[in-house]
């Protein structure tokens, strides 16, 4: 009879402590510093890292945020956001400021600062050419997570919580609008919007006036500009609007964050935005879905009557 062999154990790896890990922070601090560079879309997309850090460790971050760095995306990208000298830039002073209020709004937030040398004790910059992420693919939230394991967070779930208030002043300049919002980079190019004519009195488009006039003159459309005094104001609209339609843009990872409703176009050379997650979340890459996404979300939205 063979004699019997005992099993090896399974192996068990260690995994040594990441960046995130508490062993370096004196425990007398009651907050975390941390570095990003990239643009308003991006702060709003590491902000559930952020949030997940904090529901742990009980330690809110200070952000400090680099501001005038170039903006280098892909050849021929536009980006409205310049420096001073006019450089394409990621974000700028005024950027900064307008961003400023709806950062610090969240109760995992500390403070949001210009960077200007400060001791950093969590380098978030590290997905742009120090970590592999897969950039510029996948979910951009996912980036910092696939970088900081531990700070992983479930994306259905909103991660930006706006302060409850009565009759916010913005909320008229959107009831019963669908918020229209187009910039110049990450397009598909394969669309066109005419078909929105036919919903004209019902749309508000948000951007800057120039992405207005190109997407209104491309179009044949006639529709307002909205005007808020800076993102937190612009959230409180996404809110209150109807629905978003957008391309993956800033505007699109603020109402995910949110939880707002929202159609995606779909960019199909770096689709860092993703649709169907949660409720209300859908998106199209060809003309078919795109009429056909709107045509439903605008039925089901239609103001009640008395």
């Amino acid at each position: 009879m063979a004699k019997k062999v005992k099993p090896k154990p399974t192996e068990i790896i260690q995994v040594k402590s990441i960046d995130t890990s508490l062993d370096k922070k004196p425990v007398s601090e009651l907050f975390t510093t941390a570095k990003h560079c990239a643009n308003i879309g991006d702060v709003f997309s590491i902000m559930p890292a952020i949030k997940k850090y904090w529901q742990v460790t009980g330690r809110k971050i200070k952000l400090c945020q680099l501001i005038d760095m170039e903006g280098a995306y892909y050849p021929g990208a536009v980006h409205p956001t310049k420096s001073d000298d006019g450089r394409q830039v990621t974000m700028n002073l005024p950027m900064f400021n307008k961003l400023k209020p709806l950062v610090e709004s969240q109760p995992y937030i500390h403070s949001f600062e210009v960077y200007s040398g400060q001791k950093i004790d969590l380098n978030f910059d590290v997905i742009r050419g120090q970590t592999d992420v897969g950039m510029p693919n996948f979910m951009i939230q996912s980036w910092l997570m696939f970088a900081f394991p531990d700070l992983d967070y479930d994306l259905s779930s909103i991660w930006i919580e706006l302060p409850k208030v009565k009759k916010h002043p913005i909320a008229e300049q959107v009831k019963n609008k669908v918020i229209i919002n187009f910039t110049e980079r990450y397009r598909n190019p394969m669309l066109d919007y005419f078909f929105l004519q036919n919903y004209a009195p019902d749309l508000i488009f948000a951007g800057t006036e120039r992405e207005h006039w190109l997407f209104c003159n491309r179009w044949a459309l006639n529709v307002p500009l909205l005007e808020t005094k800076d993102f937190l104001d612009y959230a409180y609209a996404i809110e209150a609007c109807r629905f978003l339609m957008c391309n993956q843009s800033m505007a699109w990872n603020l109402s995910t964050a949110i939880g707002g409703k929202r159609l995606l176009e779909v960019c199909k050379f770096a689709p860092n935005c993703q649709p169907f997650i949660g409720e209300n979340s859908v998106g199209y890459m060809y003309q078919v879905g795109a009429e056909y996404h709107f045509r439903k979300m605008f039925n089901a939205t239609l103001p009640k009557t008395k």
